[in-house]
């Protein structure tokens, strides 16, 4: 990635934390005077809402069509939103950016070099960070803010035939997901952080990959 900004990707499966961690580094980054923006999927003016308004029929649609969705939820973005973001020297942290549509569909029969060509226009980040979480973990977080209902066929991955339980085929779309998401991490050589511990431990060793990218943008923080 060239410009003057940074883009600054965290990865990973639902309810490993992502949006949390955004924020947290977004705070952080902002307490040493630098501009921030959070984006991510299904964000876009022109398809976002439709996207999230139709995510429970998603599993419905062919795996190209979803990937085109996506693909041009995430150009519209980057056209819009992003790139002028980074010509003016923000920060931009992205909650799921490419990597996510890309191992989904994947995962569903998807051919990946096909989906992965829809975004040779947009740069790569200058960082990726992988979350990652054991699918009993992630399935009791669900259960401990009362998610659990609100798990739908596609985010179980019910769509693969894997349980007739929607329970039992979360559990195992997690591990095809996290086999997808460590390939990738080691190809790419993204670092990946378990979130197993607490969330300050875990946002500090975010931080640790982040500095170094973002150095030079950081002043000096005046203490009362």
């Amino acid at each position: 990635m060239t410009g003057e900004g940074k883009l600054i990707v965290i990865e990973g499966p639902d309810h490993v934390g992502r949006s949390l961690h955004a924020r947290l580094l977004s705070e952080r980054l902002k307490a040493y005077g630098v501009a921030v923006s959070i984006v991510g999927l299904a964000r876009s003016n022109l398809l976002g809402s439709h996207i999230k308004n139709t995510s429970t029929g998603l599993h419905q649609l062919s795996w190209r069509t979803r990937a085109l969705l996506y693909a041009t939820d995430l150009h519209d973005q980057y056209i819009h939103d992003i790139a002028p973001l980074l010509s003016a020297g923000f920060v931009v942290i992205a909650d799921r950016f490419t990597l996510t549509p890309l191992i989904r569909e994947s995962i569903r029969g998807g051919d990946s070099e096909w989906i992965q060509n829809l975004y040779n226009n947009i740069p790569e980040p200058d960082l990726t960070i992988i979350l990652q979480a054991g699918g009993r973990r992630l399935l009791n977080r669900m259960m401990h803010n009362d998610s659990l209902t609100q798990l739908n066929h596609y985010e179980a991955g019910a769509d693969l035939g894997l349980s007739p339980s929607i329970t039992r085929s979360f559990l195992e779309y997690q591990k095809l997901l996290k086999k997808s998401f460590m390939e990738h991490a080691t190809h790419g050589q993204h670092p990946v952080i378990h979130t197993r511990d607490t969330v300050s431990d875990v946002h500090n060793n975010v931080w640790e990959h982040v500095k170094p990218c973002v150095s030079h943008m950081l002043q000096s923080i005046k203490k009362p």
